[in-house]
């Protein structure tokens, strides 16, 4: 399938079948962290990106040949909202399945009316927000022109208002960059005015689109969870669920399907897969002789990415 994948341990939504409805990488912001690479162009505009009855294919046999899972997730090779039509999918994905429906969002379309109108068929909704003064702003996430943090923090509260949805906010530090005790503060005071249901606090944890973010230390992401008070709490030391068996991935296809959308490590493969260890192995060094992927090492870490995702 082109369009889902998963399940995958998500450290936020438990196992999490992915929908992924935007070609690589349509979006408005190219944050400095981010696992997709950088970008390749910015748009603001909303589009047909990709054709919405062949996601809506996939989504149908991806629901029922899933086998369990905890979330369906609508998520993109970019930003969701983007595409014209997310609330038709939206609604045909509520017609497949009971569990709770989410959208990861970067949240600079809310401002729209119609697209806070499309996401309240959600049952949760995960909004990012690094920073809220401008200059950091710029520099982590890099918007486009048509994007101004000031539109991003009214539509999230608009969004929040008008929405029976539960939100959690995710903010992501980077070292020295928007994690000085300034930008605490003024976070503090536009999460006042949101009212997300929960802050999740996270850090740079897999290889970014740039070579020098750094991740901010355990120590002090837990004293920024203090200053943020009792909405908030950490997830980047979130322990992964077990895949159950037999998730389809243990072929050469199924790993690359999901390394389109994250790099992972071994560990990370191993438990998607459920294959052996040793014949993991040797498949993951078949695929690198091939040309298929590559391992490239972030903070001490190796990460396996497709061929033509390494720089």
């Amino acid at each position: 399938m082109k369009y889902c994948f998963g399940p995958v341990p998500s450290r936020r939504l438990g196992l999490s079948l992915g929908v992924d409805i935007l070609p690589l990488k349509t979006c408005n912001l190219n944050c400095i962290y981010c696992e997709l690479g950088p970008g390749a162009k910015y748009t603001c505009e909303r589009g047909d990106y990709a054709p919405v009855e062949l996601i809506k294919r996939d989504l149908e046999s991806a629901v029922s040949g899933a086998g369990e899972f905890d979330t369906l997730t609508f998520t993109a090779s970019g930003e969701p909202t983007l595409h014209l039509r997310l609330g038709e999918m939206l609604s045909f994905a509520k017609t497949l399945t009971d569990r709770p429906l989410a959208v990861l969002t970067n949240a600079t379309l809310l401002s729209d009316p119609a697209v806070r109108e499309e996401l309240a068929q959600a049952d949760i909704l995960l909004p990012s927000l690094d920073s809220v003064i401008p200059g950091r702003f710029r520099k982590i996430n890099r918007p486009a022109p048509c994007v101004r943090i000031e539109g991003v923090i009214d539509g999230l509260i608009k969004l929040k208002k008008e929405t029976g949805a539960v939100m959690w906010l995710e903010v992501l530090f980077v070292r020295g960059v928007n994690d000085l005790d300034e930008d605490v503060v003024a976070l503090k005071e536009a999460i006042a005015a949101i009212r997300p249901d929960k802050v999740q606090i996270n850090t740079v944890s897999r290889p970014p689109a740039e070579r020098w973010p750094a991740p901010v230390s355990e120590e002090r992401l837990y004293e920024i969870r203090r200053k943020l008070g009792c909405t908030a709490e950490v997830i980047a030391d979130f322990k992964r669920p077990p895949l159950p068996e037999n998730t389809g991935a243990a072929t050469e296809a199924g790993i690359v399907n999901i390394l389109i959308r994250r790099p992972l490590t071994f560990e990370d493969i191993l438990i998607f897969t459920g294959m052996d260890a040793g014949m993991l192995k040797e498949t993951l060094e078949g695929m690198e002789r091939s040309g298929t992927i590559k391992c490239k090492v972030f903070d001490d870490r190796p990460f396996y990415f497709p061929c033509d995702r390494v720089e």
